[in-house]
């Protein structure tokens, strides 16, 4: 992994610490919309867990920085409940990012 990498990493552990440092409520609501995306899902696209926040009305809060919705995947991971499969072209043409992340879901259906 290169430096970049390896620095990007330890920015996404910094934000998810301060997310629930700062606002555990957000948290506590990440964790159940991804929970309730990952039962009903078996593949999902890692720009989809914002949105699914979004139609579920769970917003980021100013005070946290944009990296938080990176770092609430990696805590997705560490949790076991998701796994990476590939890299893919974004669904979303507003998306910045030339690909994302598929992940499987390790809950999908329990």
């Amino acid at each position: 992994m290169s430096q970049r990498m390896d620095d990007a990493m330890e920015l996404a552990d910094k934000c998810w610490a301060k997310a629930f440092a700062v606002a555990p409520d957000f948290v506590e609501k990440y964790l159940l919309a991804a929970e309730d995306l990952l039962l009903t899902k078996p593949v999902v696209l890692g720009d989809e867990f914002k949105e699914h926040c979004a139609n579920r009305l769970v917003f980021r809060p100013a005070e946290l920085h944009p990296n938080v919705w990176v770092s609430g995947v990696r805590v997705l991971k560490q949790l076991g409940w998701v796994h990476p499969m590939d890299k893919v072209v974004p669904t979303k043409a507003h998306n910045h990012m030339p690909v994302v992340t598929q992940w499987s879901s390790l809950i999908y259906g329990r």
